[in-house]
């Protein structure tokens, strides 16, 4: 039965995350300040976590629970927290990408959320929703963004992503938009931890037409993939149809141009704009 109050709605697991972290630091008599330096993170960092203003890491989480002795609380809380903000069925994606210390992906309808630009993701969303809140776009395009920010941690996932040469052809949101975004591209594929491959429309008999596909690797767990098709995605952790899927992406990266050459073909593209 539920104990929410007639007419209220259900807390979010972000709410009660932070109402959780909030009310166990007090419980055992410690300010912000005791606490900070007990998690070794700055007092700024706990004010903003305590306040909702920025997601904590995992590895937070994971010491919450321990220092507090409630195993497994603050975890489930952060994955709750983690994956609410994305539809049901994509939810899942987005906890794989945020545990995931390696990620391979092979895409050829659009950019991949991690390396969208804002206003690729704005255009990119708003395409077929014509009739949708503008508010509604907007958390979406938000919340796709943020999943950028296990690029940005102590230790982000490395990253190896294979583009069909149509989705950089596409002009998604316009020339502009496109411009930015295929610079936002060139300027990720030079940072360290981040390898951009492009399968160039001159490869005959290419893999990946069945569509697109990623492959998670994990420090202590086996290897899963995800699978996705309109309005749906599909976790595969079966050890035979992960390997099939972890074949396929690597016979995609032997067709694809070397990430010199994809560099190239890139600005190239991006001139001709």
């Amino acid at each position: 039965m539920s104990m929410e109050e007639p007419g209220t709605q259900p807390a979010t697991f972000r709410a009660t995350f932070i109402r959780e972290l909030r009310a166990r630091r007090e419980q055992t008599g410690l300010t912000q300040r005791e606490f900070a330096e007990k998690a070794h993170v700055s007092l700024s960092s706990v004010k903003q976590y305590e306040a909702g203003k920025k997601k904590p890491a995992r590895k937070f989480a994971t010491w919450c629970d321990e220092l507090y002795g409630c195993p497994g609380t603050f975890q489930r809380l952060y994955d709750g927290m983690i994956a609410e903000s994305h539809p049901s069925w994509f939810g899942p994606r987005v906890l794989l990408e945020d545990k995931a210390t390696f990620i391979h992906e092979w895409e050829m309808r659009g950019i991949p959320g991690l390396l969208q630009t804002r206003s690729y993701a704005s255009a990119v969303i708003r395409a077929c929703r014509p009739y949708d809140p503008e508010e509604e776009l907007e958390r979406e395009a938000v919340a796709r963004i943020d999943r950028q920010n296990i690029l940005m941690r102590d230790d982000p996932p490395r990253l190896w992503v294979i583009l069909g040469e149509g989705l950089l052809r596409q002009t998604v949101g316009g020339v502009r938009v496109m411009r930015e975004q295929i610079g936002h591209l060139l300027s990720v594929a030079e940072s360290q931890g981040v390898v951009i491959q492009v399968l160039p429309f001159s490869v005959s008999d290419a893999p990946g037409v069945d569509g697109p596909a990623a492959l998670f690797e994990f420090d202590d767990s086996p290897p899963a993939a995800y699978l996705e098709g309109w309005g749906s995605g599909r976790i595969i952790k079966e050890p035979k149809g992960v390997a099939a899927i972890a074949t396929a992406i690597n016979m995609i990266k032997g067709c694809a141009l070397s990430p010199i050459d994809s560099a190239q073909l890139m600005t190239r593209i991006r001139s001709e704009l």
